[in-house]
């Protein structure tokens, strides 16, 4: 059976990742560093086989399939062929303890391929490829809508100043400016003020095209922040940081992504 963990509530226009392994703990290693590294993934679908991986990617559009090689069953290269010859023209990226298949692999249009154990350092590498290839590409598919997007920002270009937001049986209307951070919960997403935590259903990736980027940053694929509101930034022995919120016994992690907006320059 396939393993439907999704890290959000998919729609027609969400960005979609499949890990397929058949050991599950190489599975949720994998779908954890994925959700940590690369922010723009709404979903993170984890499988056991190559069968349900051909299954799956017919009925959902996938962006990225992360494919074990060796399996029971159909081996991960066999299964790339599969899924090319059924249409499948997102990107594949290999991952397998055995480099001799690394030809092989390619042959199928691997974008890349990873040695287990994967390295972190590795795997966002990876990322990095994978974005700069859908960057490439995407010139060729915008929308009107994506397009409007792309054009220099006017003045008034983010205009949320007001957000409507329920709390038990009332909605509440709170002023963008009193909001300490943002942190998405599920279908949810927490509005966290001095007078409490409210719900939106508004999601992150929406709300980064409606604040204003010069008051509010995304500092994690689930966490935007006033940066007036920040009150420090602290750094663990692992090297890895986390913004304490003024006023709020809080404490936010920063995503690696994101760690560059506290460097000292």
């Amino acid at each position: 059976m396939a393993s439907a963990n999704l890290t959000n509530s998919g729609h027609a226009s969400s960005m979609c990742v499949m890990v397929v392994d058949d050991e599950p703990l190489l599975r949720f290693h994998l779908q954890r560093l994925l959700q940590e590294l690369w922010e723009d993934i709404d979903q993170v679908i984890t499988v056991g086989s190559g069968l349900e991986a051909i299954s799956m990617a017919q009925e959902i559009d996938i962006h990225t399939i992360f494919m074990d090689i060796k399996m029971p069953g159909i081996s991960g290269i066999e299964a790339a062929k599969k899924l090319r010859e059924s249409g499948f023209s997102g990107h594949l990226v290999f991952v397998t303890a055995y480099d001799e298949h690394a030809v092989a692999a390619f042959e199928h249009e691997a974008l890349d391929y990873l040695l287990k154990p994967i390295e972190e350092k590795r795997l966002y590498e990876c990322v990095k490829r994978l974005k700069n290839r859908s960057q490439t590409t995407i010139k060729y598919e915008l929308d009107s809508d994506q397009l409007t997007r792309l054009l220099p920002p006017t003045e008034n270009a983010h205009t949320l100043s007001w957000i409507n937001a329920s709390r038990g049986d009332s909605i509440h209307v709170i002023k963008v400016r009193d909001v300490f951070c943002f942190i998405a919960e599920d279908k949810y997403t927490s509005v966290i003020t001095a007078d409490g935590e409210f719900l939106i259903r508004k999601t992150i990736k929406q709300l980064v095209d409606e604040l204003n980027p010069d008051k509010f940053w995304r500092i994690h694929r689930s966490a935007i922040v006033q940066v007036s509101c920040i009150e420090c930034v602290k750094k663990d022995d692992q090297g890895h940081y986390f913004v304490l919120i003024k006023d709020l016994e809080r404490v936010l992690p920063v995503s690696r992504n994101n760690t560059q907006l506290f460097k000292q320059m």
